[in-house]
């Protein structure tokens, strides 16, 4: 989708898409959060929270590609930047760390690289024998605020 008010220069922002940004300042804002101010290819720049993206290592003057999530009806552009050791619709070992019975179902839980654990529903896996197991393999299928999304590997079951 489109937006015309993001017609200013050569280069049409649209949603799904990725662009080039340069990390042109950081900055603190009133709400006591810290922002990347990011300047597209278009030189409007645009705000992305610091507080999600601690282990991606960026720094002012970074050049970084960041996915277009979404334009919200004011004109707000949500960006997710490349992660650093991911990507998405591709498949990692990532560290087991608990496999739990939850409200919701069996849950495994999952470390990435940057320490966060990640959730993992088993859904229609329930048979899946894991005993034993230090790693299991998981599809990336999304990255959100840094973090990736993931579902148990169609070739691990």
């Amino acid at each position: 989708m489109q937006y015309p008010g993001y017609n200013t220069g050569s280069v049409i922002l649209s949603e799904g898409k990725w662009f080039p940004f340069r990390i042109h300042n950081l900055v603190q804002l009133q709400d006591d959060s810290w922002y990347f101010v990011l300047q597209d290819m278009n030189g409007m720049k645009h705000f992305m929270p610091a507080e999600y993206y601690k282990s991606h290592g960026f720094k002012t003057g970074d050049e970084i590609s960041c996915k277009i999530e979404r334009i919200n009806c004011t004109g707000r552009i949500f960006l997710e930047p490349k992660h650093p050791c991911y990507n998405e619709g591709e498949i990692y070992l990532f560290d087991l760390v608990s496999n739990q019975e939850k409200e919701n179902g069996r849950m495994l839980i999952v470390e990435e690289i940057a320490g966060n654990k990640i959730e993992v529903p088993l859904c229609g896996n329930k048979n899946l024998d894991i005993n034993g197991e230090k790693k299991i393999a998981c599809l990336v299928k999304s990255i959100k605020k840094g973090i990736p999304i993931l579902e148990i590997s169609p070739n691990y079951i």
